[in-house]
């Protein structure tokens, strides 16, 4: 009796709330039901919709049009359901806001990625009508993986949803996984809807160890040591002191995109970098500074449309404004002013195929114009146009002006009578044919990404400033200053100074699911200027002030200066860059393979190949449940420069040159910008291996790698390992060993250049409540370096001949990392690190960047993300830092008999610094 009376109270139950009306899921037509007017019907529903869904019944006296009375005849006929969020959009914010973190999305490692990936989880695209190159843009979604899903749907087997998908046979879980988020079955969940995204980024960071160097390397007389030979004390000796570095300058990054739909996208992004002016600081000339406002900023309008009528399964996208191409292994075209080692293009390394926006913080090697892609599964197209005034290295004369190139290889001058040039030092104001001498051509000697971001006008007035300080005036007669061999800075920055012409083309066709075959070229136009750049025996001379230098650097790591790109040399006199490539690539089975040829027309024929510099690489990917193997070929040429090739390298073009090594011997230390700002692979020739393996629950090889190459400017061989294995036995703790090894020279242990480089590490994680992540790491480095005879032990009687003994240094590192969720909108981040390196680089991956450190110090950085609102992001940082220095001592003991020159030269104490940085950034999207 007990028992049937309680179901009949729970069906009276079920009854009553039955015949209540819901007011957060009702619809328009079951409220104007209720003893209400139509009008007060409707306010609720656009209450509802509009402006919040409702906590409680009482909400509705925020209506205006229902006042109490109102409220007590609704109250026993309504009811106001738990509302969970279902709103497309919105969840997919959330998923984005998840998913970025794992992505390690910031600008350089992933540069310029996370926007199209945040478009494409916003606009996801139906997984049925997907092509290869779209699967395999996506992070972690393999070719193995695009294969299956598209061999499926081609057998007319519709894929229905995510558990049809994740039944495709071939498939992997990872696969599955991460291609979820990116794709809808039938239905776009965001169809037809306008959609904001606005964000503003405010942060304060350091240069980087190699920039800071180069910042502070000083323009001091070669007679300095003289008793009239002076400098100004008021630390104006580098480019650091004059333009006081020191000071706070935050870069800002304001970006606006608008979405409508899948078809319609625009965008405008502006980047004012340190100590430049922006949207937030804007001064002086009103015309100079919207020029220089529009030089840093970046914009798009974009049309793409999967459904072109009468053309099945055909994509169309037509961009105008900034965008990115990228095509193969990018060794044509990736454009992108980052470099990242050992980038593979799988997993997080990905590439995104074709034509895509682009409001990244690239510059240098920015397009801007309209580029237009064509593609269905048989065939793809693309072709592509740019025109930009791009910054370059120019030879400049005392004054600071351009130094002028005619198209006979002639420098020109110019005095009263007009230009000249000087053949065996007579002035000859025309040509051999009787016209007369012009040079209307900058002589430039290459691209550069500078790191002071000044305009031409600062940079000469403190490129004068120096030229004075290194060319003393003698207080008195019969005292004789003696110049150095470059007596004046002759190679700087200049903005906007080389104007790119630019057109490509893409084609590609897709024979059969997963085969493709494509062809890719570009030629850049260069019609206002030459690039120069000398030969080996020639080079010195023009990148070294001091004649001192020349035989001790002759011998330096020089031909991949020398081997750079020149559209004038004895041989030929042209106006453009031309490179072509063909790609391919297919899947067998569980193994993807791809590669990509390419040649830099230089003074062969671009119908023939094999007779110019050239690069290639060839990869596999094989890929199983529980493991995947890479196997990576590549082989480039010295001669190859390519500067919109993004390759993979285990270094970057210009490493161990003098532009990274002897930056104090450079006639401008603003040289060094070629190798601290660069984006190319260095020449290089070897094979790397790189696999990944889960025994079981409890152990996990993780990502493991073996690299061998040969550095081809100089022959030098090395070899590089790294191995992890995790040990898991519960799930919420994990043991983790790595294991790091680097052999340089290899081959020949008694050369100079051989040093051996072990790493051990070993981190305990432990995955708490409410997702949170506590982590203790532990890291020892050990260096052994080879003698340095000429500094640490002179040959002369006496000297300490243990001195000449391999240097072996060891470093330790101590860090302590935690994440905690206070709620499902605001989260916790912060870690402390503490390292003595005794002369070894110690590095850290810190939230979403990377960060080298000094010598010895500590570290502690928090961050606080939450989500403010709906549609509101914040996520603010702050990080101080403070260690010592190695370069003061290095300048002690380079000059121990003038300790106190290295102060003079430096104007500052270097031992210990302090840096605090700040980081905020705000994301609305609406």
């Amino acid at each position: 009796m007990k028992k049937l009376f309680l179901m009949l109270f729970a069906l009276w139950c079920i009854g009553f709330l039955a015949a209540k009306v819901d007011l957060n899921t009702a619809s328009l037509s079951e409220l104007k039901q209720l003893p209400i007017t139509e009008a007060q019907a409707r306010d609720i529903y656009e209450y509802r919709t509009f402006v919040k869904v409702l906590d409680s019944v009482y909400d509705l006296r925020e209506i205006p049009s229902i006042d109490q009375r109102t409220l007590d005849r609704l109250k026993p006929l309504v009811m106001v359901s738990l509302y969970m969020e279902t709103d497309d959009a919105v969840i997919r914010r959330q998923e984005i806001r998840e998913l970025l973190e794992r992505m390690d999305s910031n600008e350089g490692a992933s540069e310029g990625m996370a926007d199209v990936w945040q478009d494409f989880l916003m606009t996801p695209q139906n997984v049925n009508r997907m092509h290869f190159d779209d699967f395999v843009s996506l992070p972690n979604v393999s070719a193995i993986d695009a294969v299956a899903v598209m061999k499926r749907v081609a057998r007319g087997d519709t894929i229905a949803d995510t558990r049809d998908l994740r039944n495709t046979p071939g498939i992997s879980y990872y696969g599955y996984s991460n291609l979820r988020n990116y794709v809808y079955f039938k239905e776009p969940p965001v169809k037809n809807r306008l959609m904001f995204d606005a964000q503003m980024q405010y942060f304060t960071h350091p240069y980087e160890e190699g920039q800071y160097d180069m910042l502070h390397e000083a323009f001091v007389p070669k007679d300095f040591g003289n008793d009239w030979v002076t400098i100004p004390h008021d630390k104006r000796t580098s480019y650091w002191g004059y333009f006081n570095v020191d000071q706070v300058q935050p870069d800002i990054l304001v970006k606006l995109r608008m979405r409508y739909g899948n078809n319609y996208k625009a965008g405008f992004m502006n980047y004012s970098p340190k100590a430049n002016t922006g949207l937030l600081f804007q001064g002086g000339d009103s015309g100079s500074s919207d020029r220089e406002y529009l030089s840093q900023s970046k914009y798009y309008a974009g049309y793409e449309n999967s459904r072109l009528p009468g053309l099945k399964n055909t994509m169309l996208k037509v961009y105008l404004g900034h965008y990115r191409a990228t095509y193969g292994e990018g060794l044509v075209m990736e454009n992108t002013d980052y470099y990242s080692a050992r980038k593979t293009g799988f997993g997080f390394s990905k590439r995104i195929m074709g034509i895509t926006p682009d409001l990244s913080r690239t510059q240098e090697y920015a397009l801007r114009g309209a580029a237009v892609e064509l593609k269905n599964p048989l065939f793809g197209a693309s072709f592509f146009v740019s025109q930009d005034d791009k910054d370059a290295l120019a030879y400049v004369n005392e004054d600071g002006s351009y130094v002028m190139r005619d198209d006979y290889g002639h420098d020109i001058y110019s005095d009263e009578n007009g230009q000249y040039y000087l053949d065996n030092g007579i002035r000859k104001y025309s040509y051999e044919d009787g016209s007369p001498v012009a040079g209307d051509k900058r002589k430039l000697f290459s691209y550069v990404n500078p790191t002071l971001p000044y305009d031409n006008d600062t940079l000469m007035e403190a490129e004068q400033w120096f030229n004075e300080i290194l060319n003393p005036t003698p207080p008195a007669q019969g005292q004789q200053y003696i110049p150095f061999a470059m007596p004046y800075i002759n190679l700087a920055t200049r903005k906007d100074a080389m104007r790119e012409n630019l057109w490509g083309t893409h084609l590609q066709l897709n024979p059969v699911i997963g085969t493709r075959i494509g062809f890719t070229t570009y030629t850049a136009l260069y019609d206002n200027a030459h690039l120069v750049v000398p030969d080996y025996n020639d080079l010195l001379p023009v990148l070294i002030r001091d004649s001192y230098y020349y035989t001790k650097l002759q011998k330096t790591l020089n031909s991949e200066i020398s081997n750079m790109y020149s559209t004038q040399t004895d041989d030929y006199s042209r106006d453009f860059r031309r490179v072509i490539g063909f790609d391919g690539g297919t899947v067998l089975g569980h193994t993807a393979i791809q590669g990509e040829y390419a040649e830099l027309t230089v003074d062969g024929e671009d119908h023939k190949l094999g007779d110019d510099p050239a690069a290639w690489l060839v990869s596999a990917h094989s890929q199983f449940e529980n493991l995947y193997f890479i196997t990576l070929f590549r082989n480039y040429d010295v001669g190859f420069e390519n500067p919109y090739s993004n390759s993979f390298s285990e270094h970057e073009r210009f490493d161990d040159t003098i532009l990274e090594k002897n930056i104090y011997a450079l006639t401008n230390p603003s040289i060094s910008d070629l190798y601290q700002n660069g984006n190319q692979s260095a020449p290089e020739r070897g094979v790397y291996f790189e696999t990944r393996y889960k025994f079981n629950n409890y152990f996990t090889i993780g990502r493991s790698y073996l690299d061998l190459w040969e550095r081809l400017s100089d022959g030098r061989r090395s070899v590089r390992f790294q191995s992890e294995l995790e040990f898991r036995p519960l799930y919420q703790l994990a043991m983790r060993l790595r294991y790091k090894n680097q052999v340089n020279r290899y081959d020949d242990f008694a050369e100079r250049g051989v040093s051996k480089t072990n790493e051990y590490t070993v981190a305990i994680r432990t995955f708490l409540s409410n997702r949170d992540f506590l982590e203790l790491e532990y890291r020892y480095n050990t260096v052994l370096s080879p003698p340095y005879t000429s500094l640490t032990n002179p040959a002369e009687p006496g000297n300490n001949t243990m001195a000449a003994a391999m240097t072996l240094m060891t470093g330790d590192y101590i860090a302590v990392n935690y994440t905690h969720n206070i709620n499902a909108n605001l989260k916790l981040q912060g870690s402390f690190n503490y390292w003595y390196g005794h002369g070894i680089s110690h590095w850290d991956w810190e939230d979403m960047e990377i960060d080298f450190m000094g010598e010895k110090g500590a570290k502690a950085w928090i961050a606080l993300s939450s989500r403010i609102s709906n549609n509101m992001y914040m996520n603010i940082k702050f990080r101080n830092k403070t260690y010592q220095d190695k370069e003061l001592r290095i300048r002690q003991n380079n000059d121990p008999d003038h300790p106190e020159l290295a102060d003079q030269l430096t104007y500052f104490d270097r031992v210990e610094h302090s840096e605090n940085t700040i980081r905020l950034s705000l994301d609305y999207r609406f």
